[in-house]
């Protein structure tokens, strides 16, 4: 019976120790950077918040840089991948921007009227320059870097 009882508890610790343990961490390859999480899943295809900063991760699971499009306006995300746009105090989310190239509108650039400033997700927005739609579908980052 002695055995018998050693045997079991050598089998769970056993089990125990074998279990695989996930810890959410950033992790690469030749296609760019993506974001395990602890559950081993990942986001992709929206804007996730990752520590403190604001991330888009494509159809494929990977981050982006520069501007992108998504339905809720354009984003810029700096060559980390970190969104750049001013955040609704109402939603807690990043705001999209009217048009790629516009950024919010401060008062110390000049008034809304001399700079155009245009209402959109409740901030102002001013052209700050032109920006190509990017294409979001495409994995390749090769440059991107970890934060």
């Amino acid at each position: 019976m002695r055995k018998v009882q050693l045997f079991l508890v050598a089998a769970l610790l056993a089990a125990a120790f074998s279990m695989t343990a996930y810890a959410a961490e950033w992790k690469s390859n030749d296609q760019g950077w993506w974001y395990e999480k602890d559950d081993a899943s990942y986001p992709a295809n929206k804007l996730e918040k990752v520590g403190e900063y604001w991330y888009y991760f494509n159809e494929a699971g990977y981050a982006q840089s520069g501007w992108v499009k998504l339905d809720t306006g354009w984003y810029e995300l700096n060559d980390y991948g970190i969104c750049q746009n001013p955040i609704d105090p109402a939603t807690q989310l990043p705001a999209g921007a009217p048009y790629g190239g516009w950024i919010k509108y401060v008062e110390w650039f000049g008034t809304k009227e001399e700079l155009g400033a245009v209402s959109y997700n409740n901030f102002y927005w001013i052209k700050f320059y032109d920006v190509p739609e990017t294409d979001i579908t495409n994995a390749c980052q090769t440059d991107f870097n970890q934060v």
